[in-house]
């Protein structure tokens, strides 16, 4: 089942890449001992084609990668600090951590028509 996931608020769009900024939920995926940071400290770069094509990338809005893409190997590289000076090559996978999607709404019943 295909679904998009929200990872973080996008400041940087170029070609092959994308540039977020991370909420301290989504650090605490990889990183479980660090302490909380301030929402938006820590920056994630990945490759454009995670990004949901039914969602695409837009600077300053929420960016949405898809889930099956994430399901195969997909790494990025986290700024920490957000700082420039330190990236970690992190596995995306990770996002999909405790990640259930809703179930698609049931079709809706035909109503008979009235008399």
């Amino acid at each position: 089942m295909s679904f998009d996931v929200g990872v973080g608020r996008c400041i940087e769009i170029t070609d092959l890449s994308v540039t977020v900024k991370l909420d301290s939920v989504m650090v605490h995926k990889w990183f479980p001992s660090e302490p909380w940071r301030r929402p938006g400290t820590s920056l994630l770069q990945f490759d454009r084609k995670l990004c949901s094509t039914e969602r695409p990338p837009q600077l300053d809005q929420e960016i949405y990668v898809n889930a099956d893409a994430l399901r195969r190997k997909a790494t990025g590289s986290l700024d920490l600090d957000g700082s420039g000076a330190s990236c970690t090559l992190v596995d995306l996978r990770a996002i999909l951590d405790g990640v259930n999607p809703m179930p698609s709404p049931p079709p809706k019943a035909k109503s008979s028509p009235r008399r």
